[in-house]
């Protein structure tokens, strides 16, 4: 009988039966088990001597004591510490770092003060050389579950351009502890009311950060107070930045919860502190919900959108636009891409789930035609409106639900398909949707996925209707952090 894999740890990546050390296999008398006998379950608090031999997705490190798996946040494989259970469940836990023994050569000192109690950069205690290694073995272990999963193809990790301050979209929140004064920062984990006061983020461009201090001194100046989520009541409530690499230019948007800011004071000392502002937006969110967006705009003064380029297209990116935010990585993660659909010129691409037509449009010029799908309709008015800025006229961008649309689109091209690309939500696909893209029967698919877990559950159906995992290529979008991009190169056989 085949060996039955135990359930995968969700937030630490996959870590099946051989990986736990264990082999959960039952055989001939179906009332008798041949299981082995569960492993010592520490108790919450005990304090444990491990080592650590690998990494898992969700950013923890894993040890072993006497069968019992570990998962330890800001621990690094190969070296041996003191760990504080703080979770204890059949067969795994969690543990808190109470003293390194032995460190471990990826180690290195994170240069945020913040690591540790931001949460946001999961890996900068690790050698970005190690961050890459390990996270291609995150993605071999989310493929465990696939057959034949030993033979699949996963490249080394391709390293971003930029390992610090390559993000170029932040969003910051305002707090004002009691008796305290105005700050801003990222909610703490575990405790979204709590926020930390951040004065500078390594993964931010500096021009942000310059923003932001001054948005805060002018605040208290006004003497504004903050939004506060118990009561739902305040004035500032989120700063959001946007930063453009070929422009060298930010735009930046204050939500607040009523209207009682001076707006044109506040202007003026953020475009003062900040050569580089190219824009702002005064929006109004005095909704119960913390997403930082506006729901009515109050003001607005500059520019409203920049120009942004990938290879040679130029996009123009607003606040609200949907775009990769590591501009130099996602260079990288498209010629990837375009690379796995091995483009001749005379393929008909679908871009499935097509957003504002990035991956598309950067194709373009390798295909006949080109047309994308996206339900959220001023993402396609952003297509449209790329497409037409960069001379792109074989492009054809649609708005609706992929089960309703792409029958549509079938119709008018007489259900000829000749390459598919797919770049689904952190979910994954809708298993209904996902059935409809396979069976168009594209002889060529790269599957893009910032979530190797959900990437593996479409890649098994994938499978299953016939195609072929050629390959699959890690790209480290988002250094500093547990997170990887993946791009899977999938291919029909060829019929004789």
């Amino acid at each position: 009988m085949k060996a039955t894999p135990l359930p995968c740890f969700l937030d630490h990546g996959c870590l099946w039966n051989d990986a736990l050390g264990a082999n959960w296999v039952q055989q001939g008398d179906p009332t008798i088990s041949n299981k082995p006998a569960l492993p010592r379950r520490p108790q919450k608090g005990e304090v444990l001597e491990v080592t650590f031999d690998s990494l898992a997705y969700g950013g923890g490190a894993v040890a072993r004591h006497e069968g019992f798996v570990l998962f330890t946040k800001y621990a690094a494989p190969g070296e041996r510490a003191k760990v504080r259970v703080s979770k204890s469940k059949k067969t795994w836990g969690e543990a808190e770092l109470v003293e390194v023994l032995e460190r471990s050569p990826e180690r290195v000192d994170p240069p945020c003060p913040l690591f540790t109690t931001c949460g946001g950069c999961s890996f900068q205690h690790l050698t970005i050389e190690a961050q890459r290694h390990w996270k291609r073995h995150i993605v071999l272990d989310a493929l465990r579950p696939l057959p034949n999963h030993a033979e699949i193809h996963v490249e080394e990790t391709v390293a971003s351009p930029d390992t610090w301050r390559y993000r170029n979209k932040m969003e910051f929140t305002f707090a004002k502890p009691e008796g305290g004064e105005l700050v801003s920062g990222f909610h703490e984990p575990g405790n979204w009311r709590n926020i930390l006061d951040v004065e500078k983020c390594w993964l931010a461009p500096e021009a942000a950060e310059r923003v932001l201090r001054a948005a805060v001194e002018e605040g208290r100046r006004q003497g504004l107070t903050a939004w506060n989520p118990r009561i739902h009541e305040g004035t500032l409530r989120h700063l959001v930045v946007r930063w453009s690499v070929e422009e060298q230019a930010l735009l930046a948007m204050l939500l607040t919860g009523n209207e009682a800011m001076d707006f044109p004071a506040m202007a003026k000392a953020l475009f003062d502190a900040e050569p580089a502002l190219k824009g702002l937006c005064w929006g109004l969110n005095d909704g119960k919900s913390d997403v930082a967006r506006a729901s009515r705009v109050l003001d607005q003064q500059g520019a409203e959108a920049f120009d942004e380029r990938l290879g040679p297209f130029h996009f123009q990116v607003s606040l609200a636009s949907f775009f990769q935010t590591n501009t130099r990585g996602a260079e990288k993660l498209y010629e990837i891409t375009a690379e796995a659909l091995q483009l001749t010129g005379s393929e008909r691409l679908l871009d499935a789930y097509c957003g504002t037509g990035t991956i598309g449009i950067f194709c373009s010029e390798m295909v006949s035609e080109l047309y994308g799908i996206e339900i959220v309709q001023e993402a396609i008015w952003d297509a449209r409106s790329n497409a037409a800025r960069n001379g792109i006229e074989n492009a054809t961008f649609l708005a609706g639900d992929m089960r309703l649309t792409l029958p549509v689109l079938l119709n008018a091209v007489e259900g000829r398909i000749d390459r598919l690309v797919v770049d689904p939500p952190r979910s994954g696909m809708d298993k209904k949707a996902l059935a409809q893209l396979l069976d168009l029967r594209a002889p060529r698919v790269a599957y893009v996925s910032c979530n190797p877990t959900t990437m593996a559950r479409d890649l098994e159906a994938a499978l299953a209707a016939g195609y072929v995992l050629e390959k699959v290529t890690p790209v480290d979008m988002f250094p500093q952090t547990y997170h990887v991009e993946c791009v899977a190169a999938l291919s029909l056989p060829k019929v004789v």
